[in-house]
């Protein structure tokens, strides 16, 4: 009895151990909002190395020093260094489009964007190919003008409250801070216009991009974490806004936890939509192919 005991705790032990040792080490990068969100289980329980940064400029660099072992950033921006011989490799897509329209006045319809205004954020990434390729297939009378001097989401709608400008286009979880203002404003959903528009109905967005030299087992590890992580924050959307606060996430308690449910988080293995990836590169190369350094990634760009 004694003996078995002993193995029973020695197996425990061993097991423990190994835990420890595929996080040992492993150092993550990840932008704030919803990407950060999603992953927020998994940092709060402190495992990782993990360093929460705003701006595409903190990834660009993690790519170019190879400073961590695994950065979560927009797709198209792995996609880009991976053409520039940088070595990693998308192995899950993490959010998907998570874009809204915010304006001052009563909205019906797309339609009603015909020779406005618009602010918007995210030029020279994803959400730039979602609403250009979006626009391009509604039938304006004259075609909306795109502002993208907005460098975040939160300047976006900064700068429509304060400017003259009518209608902007922001993300969640900045969407629902607006919701939650005094002032009465009016939002369209760009993922239904999508739909209702095209053939397509989602738009990857962050992916998780895994250097080369980070072992099998670590990597596996970590994106098994990951999807526990994912899973937790949309089941339990209060508790995690609570372990955000404890974070000091750039959002308050209650704008997380309303924000979870909108987010379109869905942690997917990329060998999974090997070819809905294909596409989506695709249609970025149709439109500006500079966007992924002018070359479509290849069969050896998914881990």
């Amino acid at each position: 009895m004694k003996k078995c005991l002993l193995i029973l705790f020695l197996m425990l032990v061993i097991s423990l151990t190994a835990c420890s040792n595929s996080a040992e080490g492993v150092k993550v990068i990840v932008p704030e909002g919803i990407p950060a969100i999603a992953q927020s289980k998994m940092e709060y329980d402190g495992e990782y190395i993990i360093d929460r940064v705003t701006g595409p400029q903190n990834l660009s660099s993690s790519f170019s020093s190879e400073s961590h072992d695994i950065i979560i950033a927009p797709i198209n921006l792995g996609a880009n260094w991976y053409n520039k011989e940088a070595p990693y490799k998308l192995a899950a897509v993490l959010t998907w489009n998570n874009l809204q329209l915010i304006s001052k006045n009563p909205i019906n319809s797309i339609l009603d964007l015909d020779n406005e205004d618009i602010l918007a954020f995210g030029q020279g990434a994803v959400p730039e190919m979602i609403i250009a390729y979006l626009f391009s297939q509604i039938n304006f009378n004259t075609q909306p003008r795109i502002d993208y001097s907005s460098t975040s989401t939160q300047q976006s709608l900064l700068s429509f409250l304060q400017g003259d400008v009518n209608f902007a286009i922001i993300s969640e979880p900045t969407t629902t801070t607006a919701r939650n203002m005094d002032e009465v404003y009016y939002f369209l959903d760009l993922v239904e216009i999508l739909s209702e528009y095209t053939d397509t109905t989602n738009f990857p967005q962050a992916g998780v991009f895994i250097h080369n030299n980070l072992s099998k087992n670590k990597a596996e590890a970590y994106l098994d974490t990951l999807e526990k992580s994912e899973n937790y924050v949309l089941s339990n959307p209060q508790s995690s806004a609570s372990y955000c606060e404890d974070l000091d996430y750039p959002f308050s308690k209650e704008v997380i936890e309303e924000s979870i449910p909108f987010s379109r988080i869905d942690f997917t293995l990329s060998k999974n939509i090997i070819s809905e990836l294909d596409d989506f590169f695709q249609l970025i190369y149709d439109y500006k192919p500079e966007l992924i350094g002018s070359n479509l990634p290849d069969e050896d760009f998914y881990w």
